[in-house]
């Protein structure tokens, strides 16, 4: 699934937050899904926007992945527009001026001594079966790196990416504010099964949550990376685990791209032989997959009129069963070249 949902918002009800004010965040630091692995195979070229910019993606043949501007330094054609994957290069469709990995140019269409020219490269790496790209503000090269966050198999996600207005620090803010699962998700016999664990840059969660129609009860473990991915990993038992990643991407200021994904991956399906249970693992993986994904919609669902028409508040007045968001925001401080205001440096947890 690789089209953008727009969330459809009714002129006649409240305004979205992007067309109240500027927002009062600006675009933080860090790394940023733009793809899912499978909608990028080798040979594949996607135009993707970050930050008020297009990127065009690329996979070469051989399947090194590089993400550039997309403009050729030629005459200025966009690559994502015709432009094509041959062999190790991408080639430009208005003179086939043709750029290696390295981004340099190594041939013409005229078959004559190519231009001391080259691509400007962004710094990308594919990690969680996502593609993402690193931002930052004042131009620096990255400081961390995205962990990985399930098993070495490469697993395929079920997943859709929604347009709508907001900011990822608010999206991920979603994961330490404990007060909605219960209140807008209603969500039962909600535990914190022990203190949020912040580092750099990661943040981890063990949560125990009451059952729902579909969804048994069970232990997640939410981990956060950056201002950009929550994951919630659930095991199930000796069957194997369920992976619900949620990427929010900043494309304007006041939007993102919020791209949601689920997969289950099998370990051993119970009372089957080991030979029959190799065989009708992968299938049952993508079913169970695509259930995953139904479900993980269906619960996002409530969020994204509230992400929509939400303002960023400065100083919030926090109340006793919030949760852990005061301790985030000063944990979001980090991914900013500029301090924030309201990104509480004291008082972190209490109102």
């Amino acid at each position: 699934m690789s089209g953008v949902t727009r969330y459809v918002h009714d002129d006649s009800g409240p305004a979205r937050a992007d067309a109240l004010t500027a927002t009062a965040l600006p675009y933080p630091d860090g790394w940023f899904c733009l793809a899912f692995s499978d909608e990028l195979p080798p040979g594949g070229v996607l135009t993707r926007t970050l930050m008020g910019e297009e990127v065009v993606l690329y996979r070469t043949r051989g399947g090194v992945l590089r993400a550039v501007r997309p403009y050729c330094p030629h005459l200025g054609a966009h690559l994502g527009a015709g432009g094509a994957v041959e062999g190790e290069n991408i080639v430009c469709p208005f003179h086939r001026f043709a750029f290696d990995p390295s981004g340099t140019c190594v041939a013409t269409g005229y078959g004559l001594q190519p231009p001391k020219a080259a691509l400007t490269r962004y710094d990308v790496c594919e990690v969680n079966s996502s593609v993402y790209v690193w931002r930052h503000a004042l131009g620096e090269p990255p400081t961390w790196e995205v962990p990985a966050l399930h098993g070495p198999r490469p697993s395929v996600f079920r997943h859709t990416t929604v347009d709508l207005a907001g900011h990822p620090q608010m999206i991920v803010e979603n994961a330490f504010d404990f007060g909605h699962l219960t209140q807008l998700h209603g969500l039962s016999g909600l535990t914190i099964d022990a203190d949020p664990v912040i580092g750099e840059p990661t943040c981890t969660i063990p949560v125990t949550a009451g059952g729902r129609a579909l969804v048994p009860s069970a232990s997640y473990e939410l981990t956060v990376v950056g201002l950009s991915t929550l994951a919630a990993v659930a095991r199930l038992g000796p069957l194997g685990e369920m992976y619900v990643l949620l990427h929010a991407t900043p494309t304007a200021p006041g939007r993102l791209h919020l791209r949601l994904g689920a997969t289950v991956a099998l370990e051993k399906v119970p009372f089957v032989p080991d030979v029959l249970g190799r065989l009708i693992t992968d299938p049952l993986s993508q079913l169970f997959s695509r259930l995953a994904h139904h479900i993980t919609l269906r619960d996002a669902a409530p969020d994204f009129p509230v992400w929509n028409h939400q303002i960023y508040v400065e100083h919030p007045k926090l109340a006793p069963g919030d949760g852990p968001v005061g301790r985030y925001r000063r944990w979001a401080r980090q991914f900013y070249s500029e301090p924030v205001s309201g990104n509480v440096r004291q008082d972190p947890d209490r109102p």
